[in-house]
């Protein structure tokens, strides 16, 4: 099992701070933290959307709305 940071990868959070897009960071609570974030598409993600995980980037997390 992989921990921190990068062991989050996969896992849904939830977009806290609305993200804006691909160059400037939004926020999203998983496993009970804030966390920096940025959208994998570029599209902004609106605070409240469930998203996934799909990759650790120099301390924030990528991230792309979730199908569930």
């Amino acid at each position: 099992m992989i921990n921190g940071i990068e062991g989050m990868v996969g896992e849904e959070a939830v977009v806290s701070v609305a993200i804006p897009g691909r160059i400037h960071l939004g926020a999203v609570r998983a496993r009970g933290e804030e966390w920096p974030a940025l959208s994998a598409a570029g599209d902004p993600i609106p605070a409240g959307v469930i998203v996934l995980v799909l990759e650790v980037r120099g301390g924030h997390l990528i991230v792309t709305p979730s199908e569930a």
